[in-house]
């Protein structure tokens, strides 16, 4: 570019210089130094070279000028919608603290009140008094433990049974067993809370709801001293087939697809999944490896 900016400059002086009716000292004075330097005047003469480059910037800003204004709006509306998508995420960040503040309140006040209304009932109804204290504990882990990446598994394996006691005595008066095994040190071992009762309530929801013939639900949970944990939930199948028009029937629901894919998430090669309907029962099996526990806490016991 450099070379050729020389050449149109040399014949731009060559025509001014003899075709131009009116004398010019300037231009003729340029022509001489460039006749005199030739065609690689811009690479021999450092005078020529020096004017070659100034003549070349200013054809560059010719250019540049357009590209660098358009440049600088685009980085000004670009900053200014940085600055807009700052305010709105402010603005959204307080709409969540305002909405976690208020949904906050609701679970205190209920667990408090749960706490009230068993200290009342305590003496006069002790099944009534057990299946508040049931509940409460069910929203005290839900409200406290909850919200760490890894909770002990004999605190969600606790949570589980909590869940079993309330279902039966909601279920007392129904020909419905419910049945729960636990063997090993589950207080050595952590997982991600809330994983497992997907996978009882589902057994709930399907297997025993709308039954019109006895029905079970048995809850296995083992793990040995290597961290390997089974997880085993059987439930009885009713005499009526899921309905083609409801998804959930088939696929488990949507609490099992978002459960797998926490475990995908979570534990990506560390675990297994296996569901099977074979009637009249609907088994699932979830086997993993678990974090061992620097410092395991003592086994959760039940009321």
């Amino acid at each position: 570019m450099f070379y050729i900016i020389h050449l149109f400059t040399y014949t731009l002086l060559y025509y001014l210089h003899n075709y131009n009716p009116i004398n010019n000292q300037y231009i003729d004075t340029r022509w001489h130094l460039f006749e005199s330097a030739g065609l690689l005047g811009c690479f021999t003469s450092p005078r020529v070279a020096l004017i070659n480059v100034v003549f070349t910037s200013n054809v560059a800003l010719i250019y540049l000028v357009p590209k660098v204004a358009k440049d600088l709006v685009v980085i000004l509306s670009r900053s200014l919608q940085l600055e807009g998508d700052k305010l709105r995420l402010e603005r959204d960040n307080l709409d969540l603290e305002l909405n976690f503040l208020k949904a906050q309140v609701n679970p205190h006040f209920l667990l408090n009140t749960l706490n009230s209304v068993y200290a009342r009932i305590f003496e006069a109804d002790q099944q009534a008094a057990d299946l508040v204290l049931h509940l409460s504990e069910l929203m005290r882990y839900n409200l406290y433990e909850t919200d760490q990446p890894r909770i002990s598994l004999d605190k969600e394996l606790a949570y589980i049974q909590h869940y079993l006691d309330l279902e039966r005595s909601r279920l007392a008066h129904q020909p419905v067993l419910i049945d729960y095994e636990q063997s090993g040190q589950p207080a050595h071992y952590q997982i991600a809370p809330l994983l497992l009762i997907a996978f009882v309530e589902n057994a709930f929801k399907h297997g025993v709801k709308g039954a019109t013939q006895p029905a079970y639900v048995q809850v296995r949970a083992d793990v040995d001293t290597n961290g390997h944990f089974t997880f085993t939930v059987e439930n009885s199948l009713p005499d009526s087939k899921p309905s083609a028009s409801r998804p959930e029937a088939r696929s488990g629901g949507v609490g099992l697809v978002n459960v797998r894919r926490r475990l995908e998430a979570l534990y990506a090669g560390l675990y297994t999944l296996d569901a099977t309907a074979d009637r009249p029962t609907y088994t699932v099996t979830l086997t993993m490896e678990l974090e061992q526990v620097s410092h395991p806490m003592p086994t959760v016991a039940l009321a």
